[in-house]
């Protein structure tokens, strides 16, 4: 269960699990090559690891703000907007 905006449980996987997935969907496919050391290898895999979970976590992130920015927009502030950069280019020619 992934946890949701409001902090409730939801359907679907977890962060940490779609990290986890793609970590081992990347090293069965070939487009990982593991080290023969196992602790080099561990600490890369975990460090790609990390990587994805804090990409994942970041990507959710950024959806939320656009969806917030989107829900707020209100079309009468750009139209005040345009006027102002209209108005300026037109002073500074």
């Amino acid at each position: 269960m992934a946890r949701m905006r409001d902090g409730s449980e939801g359907p679907g996987p977890t962060t940490s699990e779609m990290a986890r997935d793609i970590v081992v969907a990347l090293v069965e496919s070939g487009k990982i090559h593991l080290d023969s050391d196992p602790k080099k290898q561990g600490e890369w895999l975990g460090d790609l690891f990390k990587t994805l979970h804090q990409k994942i976590v970041v990507e959710g992130a950024l959806e939320m703000l656009i969806e917030d920015q989107i829900k707020n927009f209100d079309i009468e502030d750009l139209r005040q907007l345009r006027q102002l950069l209209d108005a300026e280019i037109a002073a500074r020619s």
